[in-house]
């Protein structure tokens, strides 16, 4: 898996004080589009209600958005947007059907982040 500095990148070509560029995690490519599976669009964003009862892919508690994402060589992964006590995280993850090396599904966000209370 890629260092964040190489799948997160400014993207001069917009407001690079604003706009990033998402790189595939596995193999650094820039083109990167939702994951169009069976259930086409619909089924590419998922959103999860506010509830303790929510794990996010990313270990977070509570409402999460997770994008069902693809790069020009089929890898797949996840873009997760979730909220943790205040904190916005944004996290990458392996897809269902593309488990990258090393990635374990954390049950608690303090072991990601630590005790962020």
């Amino acid at each position: 898996m890629l260092d964040h500095p190489d799948v997160l990148q400014p993207q001069t070509g917009w407001r690079a004080d604003l706009a990033w560029q998402l790189h595939c995690p596995r193999c650094g490519s820039d083109v990167v589009d939702r994951f169009r599976g069976d259930g086409g669009d619909h089924d590419a964003i998922v959103m999860e209600p506010d509830r303790d009862e929510y794990v996010s892919p990313v270990g977070t508690r509570g409402g999460f958005v997770r994008i069902d994402l693809s790069c020009s060589a089929g890898h797949r992964f996840n873009l997760v947007i979730g909220n943790h006590k205040g904190a916005e995280i944004i996290g990458i993850v392996p897809g269902a059907d593309d488990p990258l090396e090393g990635y374990e599904q954390l049950d608690d966000a303090d072991e990601l982040w630590g005790d962020i209370d």
